[in-house]
């Protein structure tokens, strides 16, 4: 494997799936002996903590923007007026194209529609190939404008086809924007869309079963929980409603996030005892594996491969989950099933599927196990030396190609 000098980019860093993964495959990637560095368009939405915890010696470089609250402002006010300027941009291209000369950089790896666009602009002029993970947002943005729902992107179509088409390479994590990107877009795809999963080389701290007693929950008792960012849509209620019905002994929930809609929960269900609300947690899988069954009854639109069920089946346990995004193919390999999978009608869950779901897991002991024993199996998609593999053929396939062209012109 060829040493490689690897940018990648995205606008933000915080509690999420993408920018996570940016971290831990940056992290990765340096460990491989390639010479990484990560690039954030926005200093005041650097979450230090997360950087120092999945990637703590990848250099890391956040965009120059001279009184940046004040430019901010003023490009909010030009959004408004329906104005396609950016000062920050401005400022954004130049601080990338700085760090492309110093690092010497032959692939940038962007992440997010709005980030590929800036890294496109900066590498119009050089032989650096632009790839891209998505993430979510192209689909996500395209469905909205479709019913004319406002996004945070003026003109997307325009600037989504322009990305297309100067993008070495689109790499999906599920089949789902595979298929929206073959049915949208073609055919300026064609020879260009990949699928890899997202690695994952997390694990729970050597204490994390302390968390039970902590919570006072006796060791022989059984414990369903969620892990997930705060917003409504991931079916935060479906889970405690399906918990409330289930209405069985010596079981318990505890959900661990962070956000003013589960603030809002902990109130209406503080007279539960066997409900714990926890709080945001940098460490979800010391939480999870004190679990016996992961729920995730998510309707959320960019929905593709929740980072969430791949820490379930890191600590090898079973998950009922909705069948957004690529969930139904992550709890299975071939004949071999890791979760329950509640279909979405009518952009809901099921309160009832749920609960029976919970209830199966709960009295077919055999039934859970064999879920239970699965779990490790189907996590094995994750395993984080395949997906550095994939990406690597990917750099280095555009650096050879784009160098060719480069030669023929």
């Amino acid at each position: 494997m060829k040493r490689l000098n690897i940018l990648l980019a995205t606008e933000v860093i915080h509690p999420g799936g993408a920018e996570t993964f940016v971290l831990r495959l940056s992290n990765a990637l340096q460990n491989c002996g390639h010479k990484v560095h990560i690039f954030i368009f926005y200093k005041d939405q650097l979450n230090e903590g997360l950087c120092k915890m999945y990637a703590p010696n990848v250099p890391l470089t956040t965009a120059n923007i001279p009184f940046a609250w004040l430019l901010s402002k003023i490009d909010a006010g030009f959004f408004r007026l329906n104005i396609d300027i950016s000062l920050r941009n401005f400022f954004i291209k130049r601080s990338l194209a700085k760090i492309l000369k110093q690092e010497k950089t032959k692939v940038i790896h962007s992440n997010l529609l709005k980030s590929d666009k800036i890294c496109l602009s900066v590498a119009a002029k050089s032989t650096i190939p632009v790839v891209t993970t998505i993430h979510g947002d192209y689909l996500q943005f395209y469905n909205k404008t479709q019913s004319k729902i406002p996004i945070p992107l003026l003109h997307y179509k325009e600037k989504a086809i322009k990305n297309i088409k100067e993008l070495d390479e689109i790499v999906c994590i599920s089949d789902k924007q595979l298929n929206f990107f073959h049915e949208k877009f073609e055919p300026i795809v064609q020879n260009k869309l990949a699928k890899i999963y997202n690695g994952y080389d997390g694990e729970p701290s050597p204490d994390a079963g302390s968390l039970r007693k902590v919570l006072g929950i006796p060791a022989e008792d059984f414990v369903y929980g969620m892990v997930s960012r705060g917003i409504p849509e991931k079916g935060w209620e479906v889970a405690i409603e399906a918990f409330t019905k289930l209405n069985r002994p010596n079981t318990h929930l505890i959900l661990v996030g962070e956000s003013e809609h589960l603030r809002a929960l902990s109130s209406i269900y503080a007279a539960n005892n066997n409900i714990y609300f926890t709080g945001h947690s940098d460490k979800p899988l010391d939480w999870i594996n004190i679990m016996d069954v992961g729920l995730l009854p998510t309707t959320y639109p960019s929905e593709s491969l929740p980072t969430i069920i791949i820490e379930y089946l890191c600590c090898g346990i079973p998950s009922v989950a909705s069948d957004a995004g690529e969930i139904v193919n992550m709890l299975k390999v071939g004949d071999r099933k890791a979760g329950t999978v509640i279909p979405i009608v009518n952009n809901s869950v099921s309160v009832d599927g749920v609960m029976k779901a919970m209830d199966k897991y709960l009295t077919d002991k055999s039934y859970y196990n064999e879920h239970k024993n699965n779990a490790l199996y189907c996590y094995s998609q994750f395993d984080m030396d395949k997906c550095i593999v994939s990406y690597y053929n990917v750099y280095y396939n555009t650096i050879v190609d784009k160098l060719e062209k480069h030669t023929e012109q």
